[in-house]
């Protein structure tokens, strides 16, 4: 199973969240093509290597400074994140994360989710740091993605609406969904958007997993700590799954519209969802049915179940422990005539069994070069080839 871990060493933002991903190998490239679709003109992404108390890092750079920016809705949010060049993954990543902190503004506020209006967390560099982390983390396709407890300094931060207690008030409202401490450094160590992101996408707090590590990604910050470095360490490995921590979760459903579904798998998945799918049943006096089943890591089981409760006519729920056996997987990006494409590798002793090109990527180079979706799949498979030793 492979698994992505935070390590939480002095707190965390989007930025250090979208640096240290970087570092760990996800492409920039594909963070550019979403911002310039999302028509947010003269924005600059880079990274840069830096050294934090010793350790070569990297700090993601968004620029030049937009100066006074509109303060976006929620919904002027979700216009952008629709019409933007990313997979399905990132996407509902994204989406889901943005979601979250309208809930925290909301509360914060007393105003219902569509009121409310993000002021920092609207800015371009903001929405950067949040579709550019929905992006590495759909990259790496991790099974599991954990956080060491989240980090908390004191004292009081300046922003739109005056100054605000360290943490600030939507922080502490997305820090609900996790484990956290104060350390005691007058400084706003955790950020809304970097607290967003862990409660959006985290599948369990731990202070380390037992993995064998296989790359590890350093993102920097922009202050000077006392005591300690100012960089988010990311880890990412492989474990061996163990029985009883992936769950199997079935519901029959007869009384329920069609149209449901689509809305219920897009949450399910954005949720942590491994995999979710129906199967026409028929039940008892020949009623026609589906038999939905969700497959998922036992730490997401609750929060799952009660989006399934939410969602359907069902009032009762089947669930059992399984065990999984999966191939260790990597990807590569080939280039073809239509643009880059992800290709995913599986096998094992570096022999490849499975090898696919991504489909989003390749619908995004049929669309955008007016091709059929088979030529782009065939370009891909050809690269990938004649890159092979």
């Amino acid at each position: 199973m492979k698994i992505l871990h935070f390590d939480i060493v002095s707190g965390i933002a989007g930025d250090m969240t979208v640096a240290a991903l970087l570092d760990l190998g996800a492409p920039l490239a594909p963070l550019r093509e979403a911002m310039a679709s999302m028509g947010l003109a003269g924005v600059t992404l880079a990274s840069e290597k830096v050294s934090v108390s010793g350790i070569g890092a990297l700090r993601f750079v968004v620029g030049p400074d937009a100066g006074d920016e509109p303060h976006r809705s929620w919904a002027d949010i979700q216009r952008l994140l629709e019409q933007a060049e990313l997979s399905v993954g990132a996407r509902r990543r994204a989406q889901d994360i943005f979601r979250r902190l309208a809930q925290a503004e909301a509360t914060v506020h007393g105003v219902d989710p569509a009121q409310v209006h993000f002021h920092e967390v609207g800015a371009v560099d903001s929405i950067a740091d949040i579709v550019g982390a929905a992006l590495a983390l759909d990259y790496f396709q991790a099974d599991h993605i954990s956080c060491a407890p989240i980090l908390v300094g004191r004292g009081v931060v300046k922003c739109q609406h005056g100054f605000l207690p360290v943490p600030a008030p939507a922080t502490a409202e997305l820090l609900k969904a996790l484990p956290s401490r104060g350390l005691d450094i007058e400084a706003e160590l955790t950020t809304p958007t970097g607290a967003a992101i862990m409660a959006a996408q985290v599948d369990q707090c731990t202070p380390w997993p037992e993995m064998e590590l296989e790359a590890i990604g350093y993102g920097a910050g922009t202050k000077s700590l006392p005591g300690r470095p100012n960089v988010l360490r990311v880890l990412l490995g492989q474990q061996t799954s163990v029985p009883g921590d992936e769950m199997v979760v079935e519901a029959n459903i007869d009384d329920m519209s069609p149209e449901i579904y689509d809305h219920l798998l897009s949450r399910l998945f954005a949720q942590g969802a491994h995999d979710a799918w129906l199967t026409p049943i028929i039940m008892k006096k020949s009623r026609p049915a589906v038999t939905l089943t969700v497959l998922c890591h036992e730490a997401k089981l609750e929060t799952l179940e009660r989006i399934i409760f939410e969602e359907t006519t069902t009032i009762g729920l089947r669930r059992h422990p399984v065990t999984r056996r999966k191939l260790p997987r990597k990807h590569e990006t080939v280039s073809t005539a239509y643009g880059q494409v992800r290709i995913k590798i599986a096998g094992e002793g570096g022999e490849p069994w499975t090898v696919s090109p991504e489909h989003d990527d390749c619908r995004r180079c049929a669309e955008q070069k007016k091709v059929p979706l088979k030529e782009v799949y065939h370009a891909a498979m050809a690269a990938w080839r004649g890159r092979k030793p």
